[in-house]
């Protein structure tokens, strides 16, 4: 978990360096290119089922 929290923190400073986030109306900026805005959408969605599954997996094989 405390990797996955460093991961999170380290994707958030590095959209805040690169101007990325821009709080809560920066979507707007990414209207004028679709498909990054769905690149984004995509790889978020695939990266939270992935952390799911693996959260999941590591539920089930805890002893006991």
């Amino acid at each position: 978990m405390a990797a996955l929290a460093a991961m999170a923190i380290y994707n958030i400073a590095c959209g805040i360096k690169t101007g990325e986030v821009r709080g809560s109306s920066h979507w707007v900026a990414l209207a004028d290119d679709p498909t990054r805005f769905w690149n984004i959408v995509v790889g978020n969605s695939i990266v939270l089922v992935a952390s799911i599954a693996f959260l999941l997996v590591l539920n089930s094989r805890r002893p006991g």
